[in-house]
């Protein structure tokens, strides 16, 4: 293919892919908020875009969502100019690009173990001459092939991310050398699988939690990429001193859950 020869007979330039809300925010200087799901309903999807955060934070590692549910999700978010996020399952391939081509923004990679795991992520979810992605166009992110082809490779490597999830003592061996390959767009420390491997399940503020957390923000804005985390309400400030950028703060679980138990309370005095 070349710029005369256009994946479709619409020129590029009439129609272009979806650019992120998060990179947005981040290129601006400022901090990317994201609301996680673990429901896979496009109506909580769409309750939660409302709230106007940069992403949404959708699962298929942990729950039953299936790729046709997390493309409504997808929909929902983008209405409101919503970025989507989606934790992959680790597999082949198509568990990376499927996300990706039903025109999610970011991917969440988990359980990136050093530098050569990485460089295989980077290569299955990045054009040439970046990565090998394979290609087709003809999706939901390619707008079904309106988008010239050319401009979809371009643009895809560059509103297109990766976060791959630091949740190991073996990554942070090779914190540096994962940090410093070209298309590993960021670093997501997960203190809960990090503390289940350290023996102190649960405590994701003990000292030695907290000093790792540190290092992942360090490593991640010194090589120029995002430092992503989950927070609370409490921590936000914090995390963003130590160099956070993306946060998650929040799911639907933990309201849902809180909600459905305040509510219920009401009876305790009867």
């Amino acid at each position: 293919m070349t710029e005369k020869q256009p994946y479709s007979a619409t020129p590029a330039t009439q129609h272009r892919m979806r650019k992120s809300r998060v990179l947005r925010t981040i290129d601006a200087g400022g901090v990317a908020r994201v609301l996680k799901l673990n429901t896979f309903d496009a109506k909580v999807a769409e309750i939660f875009a409302q709230a106007q955060p940069d992403a949404l934070w959708l699962c298929q590692e942990h729950t039953s969502a299936s790729l046709e549910a997390i493309e409504n999700q997808i929909r929902a978010a983008k209405i409101y100019d919503v970025d989507s996020l989606v934790r992959v399952a680790r597999g082949s391939y198509s568990d990376y690009v499927r996300p990706l081509e039903a025109d999610a923004t970011g991917l969440i990679v988990p359980h990136v173990m050093g530098a050569a795991d990485a460089r295989a992520v980077r290569d299955m979810t990045k054009f040439a001459p970046l990565g090998r992605r394979a290609v087709d166009g003809g999706n939901n992110d390619g707008m079904f092939t309106r988008v010239g082809f050319l401009d979809y490779l371009q643009t895809a490597n560059k509103e297109r991310f990766v976060c791959h999830q630091i949740e190991d003592p073996e990554a942070l061996d090779e914190i540096e050398a994962i940090a410093e390959i070209d298309g590993v767009d960021a670093l997501f420390f997960g203190p809960g699988d990090y503390s289940v491997r350290l023996g102190i399940p649960g405590q994701i503020q003990a000292p030695e939690i907290i000093k790792v957390r540190e290092r992942v923000a360090e490593v991640a804005r010194k090589h120029g990429k995002i430092a992503a985390t989950v927070a609370g309400k409490a921590n936000v400030k914090d995390y963003v001193s130590m160099g956070y950028n993306l946060l998650s703060v929040g799911a639907d679980v933990v309201a849902l859950a809180t909600y459905a138990d305040d509510v219920l309370s009401a009876f305790d005095a009867i």
